[in-house]
C-alpha cells in the first residue's frame, strides 16, 4: 500500500481537527463487503483507522471516544485492517502514554484485540512513552490470564493462535525496557501448567533482545519453568520419541 499517502491523509485529518472525525469514522467503517481485503478498497479504512489514531494522540478530550472505535476493528477479518489498528493505537499512544493504557482495559476481553495491545505496546512511538510499569504489567498479566482460560477449542481460533504468537514475541521488548518488574510476571507464569503459554515463554526467553545484560533473569526464568515441566504420565513408559514402530524399531 501507499503508506505514504495514507500518513499524509491523517496528517491532514489531524490538522482539521474534529471536522476530520466523522469522514475518518466512515472510511474505517467500510466492511468487507464495501472494501474487499486484497482489493485497493481496502486502502480505505486503513487510512481511516490511521487517521482515527493520529486524531486520538492529538487530542486528549477525545481519545476515549476514538479508541473505542478502534476497539471494533482490532478483529476485522482483513489483515491490513487488523494491522492499521495496530499502528493507530501505537500512534495515539505516542503522546498519551499512559493515559492510553487504562483505555485499553476492556481490550483485554478478546483475543486478537489483546493481541492488538501487546503489539502496540511493544512498538517504539508508545513504548518509549510509557513509564508506568505497574499498569504495564497489569495489561500483561491480562493478556496471559486470557491465553490460559480459555477453552481448549479456542486453540483452533485465529484469534488465540495471534494473542499467543503475541505473548512469544512482544513482551521481549517490553522486558528491556522495564527489566526486572516483567522478567518477575514472566516467572510467575512459567510455571503455569499450559502447553501454549510455555511454548511461547520459551520461545520468548530465545529472544536475542534479551541475550546479555538480563541473561540471570532470561535463566530464572528458564529454571522456572525446567521445574514445573510435569512429568510424565507413567515415567516407565517413558521411552522417548518412538517415530519407528516397525521391525526394524
Amino acid at each position: 500500500m501507499n503508506t505514504a499517502l495514507a500518513d499524509s491523509f491523517a496528517d491532514a485529518c489531524r490538522a482539521r481537527g474534529a471536522a476530520a472525525d466523522a469522514v475518518a469514522a466512515a472510511m474505517a467503517a467500510l466492511s468487507s463487503e464495501e472494501a474487499p481485503g486484497a482489493t485497493a478498497y481496502e486502502f480505505l479504512p486503513v487510512c481511516g483507522l490511521l487517521a482515527l489514531g493520529v486524531r486520538a494522540g492529538a487530542e486528549s478530550g477525545a481519545r476515549s471516544r476514538l479508541v473505542a472505535v478502534l476497539h471494533g476493528h482490532a478483529d476485522d477479518t482483513r489483515y491490513r485492517v487488523r494491522d492499521a489498528t495496530v499502528v493507530a493505537l501505537s500512534r495515539a499512544g505516542a503522546t498519551e502514554g499512559d493515559a492510553l493504557l487504562a483505555d485499553v482495559d476492556p481490550w483485554m476481553e478478546g483475543y486478537f484485540h489483546a493481541a492488538t495491545v501487546l503489539h502496540a505496546m511493544a512498538s517504539d512511538p508508545w513504548q518509549s512513552k510509557l513509564q508506568d510499569v505497574a499498569l504495564v504489567v497489569v495489561r500483561l498479566d491480562q493478556a496471559f490470564g486470557l491465553a490460559h482460560g480459555a477453552p481448549r477449542a479456542a486453540a483452533r481460533y485465529p484469534g488465540h493462535k495471534e494473542l499467543v504468537g503475541a505473548l512469544a514475541r512482544d513482551p521481549a521488548s517490553t522486558a528491556a525496557r522495564f527489566g526486572r518488574p516483567i522478567f518477575d510476571l514472566l516467572e510467575r507464569w512459567a510455571k503455569v501448567d499450559a502447553p501454549p503459554l510455555r511454548a511461547a515463554l520459551s520461545d520468548l526467553l530465545g529472544s536475542s533482545k534479551l541475550a546479555g545484560r538480563f541473561g540471570p533473569d532470561v535463566d530464572r526464568v528458564r529454571h522456572a519453568l525446567a521445574a514445573s515441566l510435569p512429568p510424565p504420565r507413567n515415567p516407565d513408559h517413558d521411552v522417548g520419541p518412538t517415530r519407528q514402530r516397525g521391525r526394524r524399531r
